[in-house]
């Protein structure tokens, strides 16, 4: 008989579930619209969502976090909109064939984070799993073939920009798994887009050169557009994702997992897109693949 798979296989599966969704769509939203725009009415939306969610749950069970939870869930909210920006002004510096495949790499800050941060033991395989998941990620969503497009980048600041993205999404991953010990996934959850709608706001307040009118009315068309599908999405990706934080063995166990939506955008790809550098994909999502057997097994 196959044993039952963990809670946190399951609900992680739902959060890959939904980022695999949430990319495509939000690339087809991107082709009348702004990333900022996308962004903040995904945000809203979201919001809007977790506002009376947090109002029943507080109203239900209260507020219990311990104060260590509570520090990790303001910070981790705060680390999210400090990353947003890092990573935004390095793809404004440099290609994303450069600055994407050295994002991969926050799981291997996680297993490095974790330990000293947390009261646990990342064991050797799982460790070995964070590089491959990296690694893999990084053939992947490099659209080149070769290292010298990332060794070779024109832009130094960039390519310290994007590796410092990847110090800033493991701490996040390790403060989840701290925040959601003790505080219920929601508020961290709500918190998290709380403190990343402000900061899309501000992104877009200082990005926008159209006056307050005509920025208006291509929100309000978006959301006409949009129908609300990407902040239910966002609604009930974040909330899995940060349910699977608290459960999960370890965070650097859930973020190796997290990684496998692009395992499965790989294989969408090659089923029904015509897409260059499949074979290339293929092998990185192979390597992704051996990646989160190694940390769900253990």
């Amino acid at each position: 008989m196959i044993p039952p798979l963990p809670l946190w296989v399951l609900t992680g599966t739902v959060a890959v579930v939904g980022r695999v969704v949430m990319s495509p769509y939000q690339k087809y939203l991107l082709a009348d619209s702004s990333e900022a725009e996308v962004l903040f009415v995904r945000d809203t939306v979201a919001l809007l969502l977790f506002v009376p969610t947090v109002a029943w749950l507080l109203l239900s069970e209260g507020f219990s976090g311990a104060p260590v939870g509570t520090v990790a869930m303001l910070s981790t909210g705060f680390l999210n909109v400090v990353g947003a920006f890092v990573v935004f002004r390095a793809l404004n510096r440099e290609d994303a064939s450069v600055v994407v495949p050295l994002m991969s790499l926050s799981p291997v800050v996680t297993s490095a984070v974790e330990p000293l941060l947390r009261n646990t033991v990342v064991p050797p395989t799982v460790v070995v799993g964070s590089v491959l998941s990296a690694a893999g990620a990084a053939v992947v969503t490099s659209e080149q073939n070769k290292l010298q497009s990332i060794v070779r980048s024109s832009d130094t600041e960039a390519v310290v920009l994007a590796l410092s993205a990847n110090i800033i999404f493991g701490v996040t991953s390790t403060l989840d798994g701290i925040a959601t010990a003790s505080v219920h996934p929601l508020y961290v959850s709500a918190t998290i887009v709380l403190f990343v709608c402000a900061g899309t706001t501000l992104r877009l307040h200082r990005q926008s050169s159209r006056g307050f009118t005509e920025q208006r009315e291509r929100l309000s068309t978006l959301y006409r557009r949009d129908k609300g599908v990407l902040g239910v999405v966002q609604f009930v990706g974040l909330g899995a994702t940060l349910v699977t934080f608290g459960v999960a063995p370890s965070a650097t166990q859930a973020a190796i997992l997290f990684k496998s939506n692009i395992v499965l955008v790989v294989l969408v790809s090659s089923v029904g897109l015509q897409e260059q550098h499949l074979l290339r994909r293929s092998v990185g999502a192979t390597i992704i693949s051996a990646g989160v057997v190694l940390a769900v097994t253990n």
